[in-house]
């Protein structure tokens, strides 16, 4: 047999033997990711001022920072937190309570902490491009794999094509499958938004799917940040609307007042115009209390017209109250339509994907029928993956292992006898 139907027999078979027993992949691990060393977290520190009635950032302290070599993060006025081995919510809660013992608040303020970028992972061996890549949550050693290039290739072209097109198209189905459920998801809460409710179950067919119930739990940790939100809007705009109301009774009891003094100056107006006009009481007399009439008059129109505006900004008030439930009904439905709209986009993209694996797969068998191969040769993974002691721990690993930043996979090669192909 020649050394090129050899070196193609080698790729054939170790994409078969690969992918033949490939599982989808999951977003996330059922369990909250654990920040490791070289990971970058966006911080964010906000303040609601309810005078205001909207949130305010404190620039000092928001940004992206690096998870160092000792697990720490150092974040200004804070100082340096723990992060290794915790969650970005464990983080967040502790960097609230040294902002409030640090800063002398009285209460913590609003703090979330995300992932900026996550470690690198390497991946070493019989792969096409060893080097060090980026690392993305559902990682898995297939994946990992696809950005190193793929399994190593023989050099003459056999099978080349196959191989790289499966793998894209392996790629190209996980990720459309990913998003779907992420998406289903989404439609699912904002169903809910619209209907009112504070929560919402997981659908019936994502339920017991990996890294689903962690998915959940962050749409309904938005669901009720957008939820207070509205409701600390409503409610300034409804403080607002009381200062209204008092104002308007303030400006009644004026009135009133104002009414009574009008009455008086024009019964004093009318005792003096008589006398004058008998000869009783001086004209200059009448001429001052005709004036100090028409100035009570003044100052009644006056307060009529504050009043006639104070009703006027109690009907705004109103109006921008309900402006906020319907804008954000308005905001729930259009992304409702858009949700549904990528949902169809993720379903033909995996159609598509799925197809493109069914054809690489009855192409590759095709060629291997022609081989009568008598030794196969099969791929093995391994993931070395630092402990928190500095030492690496070496684990056996599938195709559908999942990874975690800084692993460093190797792909190897080991040889087994068959009795041949037909």
């Amino acid at each position: 047999m020649s050394r090129s139907k050899h070196l193609f027999g080698r790729a054939a078979f170790l994409s078969i033997a690969f992918f033949l027993n490939l599982h989808t992949a999951s977003l996330a691990t059922s369990e909250p990711y654990r920040l490791v060393a070289k990971d970058k977290i966006a911080l964010r520190v906000v303040e609601w001022r309810s005078g205001e009635g909207e949130f305010k950032d404190w620039n000092v302290l928001s940004g992206t920072f690096l998870v160092g070599e000792d697990g720490g993060v150092q974040i200004p006025l804070v100082g340096e937190v723990e992060a290794a081995g915790r969650t970005t919510q464990q983080v967040a809660t502790r960097i609230a309570d040294l902002l409030k013992e640090r800063v002398g608040l009285t209460t913590p303020q609003s703090v979330s902490v995300e992932i900026a970028e996550y470690g690198p992972i390497y991946v070493v061996g019989a792969v096409e491009k060893p080097g060090e890549y980026p690392f993305s949550p559902g990682l898995t050693v297939m994946k990992a794999i696809s950005l190193a290039g793929g399994f190593q290739r023989d050099r003459t072209g056999y099978n080349s094509r196959l191989d790289r097109d499966r793998i894209q198209a392996v790629g190209a189905f996980g990720t459309a499958r990913l998003d779907r459920n992420a998406l289903l998801l989404r439609k699912a809460r904002l169903l809910a938004e619209k209907g009112g409710r504070d929560v919402f179950e997981i659908p019936d067919e994502l339920v017991g799917i990996k890294g689903i119930a962690e998915l959940h739990r962050e749409e309904m940790n938005y669901m009720e940040f957008r939820r207070v939100e509205l409701q600390s809007k409503i409610a300034a705009a409804q403080g607002i609307g009381l200062l209204y109301t008092h104002e308007l009774t303030t400006l009644q009891g004026k009135i009133e007042s104002q009414q009574r003094q009008v009455a008086l100056a024009k019964k004093e107006l009318a005792a003096v115009s008589s006398l004058a006009d008998k000869g009783l009481a001086l004209s200059s007399r009448r001429l001052a209390l005709d004036r100090d009439e028409s100035d009570e008059e003044s100052k009644l129109l006056d307060l009529e017209f504050q009043i006639t505006r104070a009703r006027q900004m109690i009907e705004e008030n109103k109006r921008d109250s309900e402006e906020l439930v319907n804008s954000r009904g308005s905001e729930i439905q259009k992304e409702l339509n858009e949700v549904i709209t990528e949902i169809a986009k993720a379903d033909l993209e995996g159609q598509i994907a799925r197809s493109l694996i069914s054809e690489t797969d009855y192409e590759q068998q095709k060629l291997l029928s022609k081989l009568g191969e008598d030794v196969r040769e099969l791929a093995t993974f391994r993931i070395a993956r630092p402990s928190r002691s500095g030492d690496a721990v070496r684990l056996e690993a599938t195709p559908d292992s999942e990874i975690q930043p800084r692993d460093l996979i190797e792909v190897g090669v080991e040889r087994a006898a068959v009795s041949g192909l037909d």
